[in-house]
């Protein structure tokens, strides 16, 4: 089907659907999301231009040499994505807003049409999204707004690059684009967690195999450097939230409550001073440990990295075969909720 005719049906119903109730949201949505696809131009035509700064021309013909890679080798869905770019001046796409009460770790989330329940609600301009926040915010709840570079439309449209996809390195950018791919490849209506690290290990480990096979050059150690810095990173986020559900589930005392928690993000950043300290890399996380550090911003990172370890294992046990591991990942798919929950806990402990 066209992709035109696809965004006119969208276009159509949505209304019906949603009349009374989230009209103003999906509005803005549509909106930010047309104005985006009309604004792309063939990236041949990017290159073609004469007046195309040089590291431009580099990245975008890294960004089609890396597709087509990631379409033969990892049996990912390339052929009609990435090939046209949008020159964007605002360093996101869409702003992400979560939001988790302030005593527990449970997600808040949203549920849309087509996707199901997700534990996000984007925007198109930071103002709307800092905006939804507040309100949350005025509601009790601990909120976060963090920019995203980019996002899949799951195979509806052809998704386009974008400056801020651009101007990461190039291991970031071919990390970035194997993960969107992933979705596109799969993509399990409701399970934000399972989405978001299945597409994190995919773009992990692609991006490792495509600087192998290609001989891109890296710096010596490169890849074990970046491990160990997330390694860190991680351990830091994975021992706060524990430290965090402990407390919550110990005392419905207020005045204990706000004490201890603010006790424990304190820790974290005082962790994370003293780590950067002996690993210089962590340093790029700052801005993360400027953020509140409340139950929002640290869910954020549990749902793109908790079953990662499921999924590297899975990916062993099939001698790093990407056929056998589609198949796998398949087959989990077919599960209902609890049982792929309850696999992918026992793949990460095997």
């Amino acid at each position: 089907m066209p992709t035109l005719f696809r965004f006119s049906l969208l276009c159509f119903w949505l209304p019906w659907v949603l009349a009374g109730c989230q009209l103003g949201y999906y509005s803005q949505a549509i909106g930010g999301h047309w104005s985006l696809m009309g604004e792309r131009e063939p990236v041949e035509q990017v290159l073609a231009d004469p007046e195309t700064p040089q590291s431009l021309v580099e990245k975008l013909q890294f960004s089609q040499q890396l597709v087509s890679w990631a379409g033969i080798h990892l049996g990912l869905p390339a052929d009609d994505v990435y090939h046209q770019y949008v020159a964007l001046e605002q360093d996101a796409v869409v702003w992400n807003v979560l939001a988790a009460p302030p005593w527990s770790l449970t997600q808040k989330t949203w549920c849309y049409p087509l996707v199901g329940c997700v534990s996000y609600r984007g925007f198109f301009q930071r103002q709307r999204a800092e905006k939804a926040a507040a309100k949350l915010q005025a509601d009790g709840m601990d909120t976060w707004v963090g920019g995203a570079i980019a996002y899949s439309t799951l195979g509806w449209f052809a998704d386009p690059l974008t400056t801020p996809m651009i101007q990461r390195s190039k291991p970031s950018l071919a990390e970035l684009l194997i993960h969107e791919l992933a979705h596109r490849k799969l993509y399990i209506k409701g399970d934000t967690r399972f989405n978001e690290s299945l597409a994190t290990m995919v773009g992990r480990e692609g991006a490792k195999q495509y600087f192998l096979a290609t001989g891109e050059p890296l710096p010596n150690g490169y890849w074990d450097r970046r491990e160990q810095v997330e390694d860190a990173f991680l351990s830091i986020i994975a021992d706060t939230r524990k430290a965090l559900a402990r407390l919550y589930e110990s005392t419905s005392k207020f005045s204990r409550l706000a004490r201890e928690k603010a006790r424990i993000q304190q820790q974290a950043r005082d962790r994370f001073a003293d780590e950067s300290q002996r690993l210089p890399g962590l340093k790029g996380y700052k801005p993360f440990f400027d953020g509140p550090l409340n139950n929002a911003q640290l869910n954020t990172v549990s749902d793109y990295n908790d079953y990662v370890p499921a999924f590297s294992r899975l990916f062993s046990q099939c001698q790093q075969q990407w056929g056998c591991f589609w198949q796998q990942v398949d087959n989990l798919s077919d599960l209902d909720d609890v049982q792929r929950k309850q696999a992918l806990e026992a793949l990460a402990w095997s």
